[in-house]
């Protein structure tokens, strides 16, 4: 009919991440991290919200995000890619430094495992500790310059390798379709074929999490219905 189609790729999806360092701490979420395709974490390819640990990998809204901006990039690694999270975005890692070195002064005694200032979940905080190489046990006041460098690292720069889609495939909405030059947003109807309309999936639109998809599906279909029925 003389269209031109995006290639429909898959959007909005959660990550498939074989970690059992990783995957072992499911049903731990984390309220505010940062997702990056992008090791220096900047640009289109790095999204920040809720990050949730399921027993396949990652998901939340950052994640799903980060799969629909990253989406194309993604789909053309075989969903084979780096991923780097900031699990506190908030705080630089000079800042976390010092905040150590503070409690290294003030509670000498205390576990490390146990005691931190974060606002990590314990179990992930404990994790983190623990593949910076700081023993179960050890006290503040044996904290080292290496684990003080492994554990900064861990918190802000913690990397790990996407491995595919979430195991159950549940992508919510496809990216690509018509391509939109050749739609008439006001009734919806071809610029290339004369009586064909268009609404929803099939339009080179996908939003993120939301509820934008949904309501692109609504209003296009209006519009169609509109365009259709006047005289």
């Amino acid at each position: 009919m003389g269209h031109t189609i995006q290639a429909p790729v898959p959007s909005l999806f959660t990550f498939n991440i074989p970690n059992a360092q990783l995957t072992d701490l499911a049903g731990v979420s984390v309220e505010n991290a940062l997702v990056s395709l992008d090791p220096k974490f900047k640009g289109i390819y790095c999204r920040q919200g809720p990050v949730l640990i399921t027993h396949w990998g990652l998901s939340g809204p950052a994640v799903l995000k980060l799969s629909a901006w990253g989406a194309r990039q993604l789909q053309a690694s075989g969903y084979d890619h780096s991923l780097w999270i900031n699990w506190l975005p908030k705080v630089t890692p000079l800042e976390s430094m010092a905040q150590w070195r503070a409690t290294k002064q003030s509670h000498p005694r205390k576990q490390i495992a146990n005691f931190t200032a974060t606002a990590l979940p314990k179990r992930l905080w404990q994790r983190l500790t623990t593949q910076a190489g700081i023993k179960p046990g050890q006290c503040w006041t044996d904290f080292s310059k290496v684990q003080e460098r492994q554990l900064t690292e861990n918190i802000h720069r913690y990397h790990c390798q996407i491995k595919g889609k979430g195991v159950f495939k549940e992508e919510f909405v496809t990216c690509g379709g018509i391509t939109l030059k050749e739609v008439d947003f006001k009734t919806m109807a071809s610029r290339c074929c004369p009586g064909l309309y268009f609404a929803g999936e099939i339009l080179d639109v996908d939003g993120i999490t939301g509820g934008f998809n949904f309501q692109n599906a609504w209003t296009t279909a209006w519009l169609a219905a509109q365009g259709m029925a006047a005289p």
